[in-house]
């Protein structure tokens, strides 16, 4: 798996240009989204948001000929747009670790959906959801919005993302 870090004005157009022109059979590039649940008109609904802003990825078993595709079908012009983890004319891939993030997290169609739990004394207790088992990384709750923020390690640097969260009740 690699990554491509977009201007986040583009990402959607840069995506369909690589979907259109670049991959080959059995690739694949998509943007993973997290599942939230916002009040819309007074109608609590489920959205999609993007889980890393500006960060695409793709699959793709070929590195060097991948960067040969983008290149070639894409141009001069997307590197405006798009900054490739890359050594010269080599991609690199994704750590283990990272790629882990990516693909634990969310569903085969690269959503993270909303989680459910409850909240003992101070403890984050979560009984459905992607966040089962990962309480320990929830560095913030807002019982309001429905959302919980998570510290993690990507791409060599502390992030937060923000996943959704419905806490059911809180007890003693």
């Amino acid at each position: 798996m690699f990554c491509i870090q977009t201007d986040t004005r583009y990402t959607e157009q840069v995506r369909n240009a690589i979907k259109e022109n670049v991959l080959a059979d059995g690739e694949e590039v998509f943007m993973p989204v997290t599942e939230r649940i916002r009040k819309i008109e007074g109608k609590w609904q489920r959205i999609l948001v993007p889980m890393f802003f500006g960060y695409l990825f793709i699959t793709s078993e070929q590195p060097t000929e991948l960067y040969g595709r983008l290149h070639k079908s894409l141009g001069k012009t997307i590197f405006k747009y798009v900054k490739l983890i890359r050594d010269y004319e080599y991609i690199i891939p994704l750590s283990k670790e990272d790629e882990k993030i990516v693909t634990e997290l969310s569903d085969e169609n690269h959503i993270i959906k909303a989680s459910l739990g409850y909240i003992k004394g101070d403890k984050l207790i979560v009984t459905d959801g992607p966040l089962r088992g990962r309480e320990g990384e929830v560095v913030k709750i807002n019982r309001h919005k429905r959302i919980a923020v998570l510290a993690i390690d990507f791409l060599g640097e502390k992030r937060n993302i923000t996943v959704g969260l419905e806490v059911v009740r809180k007890e003693k």
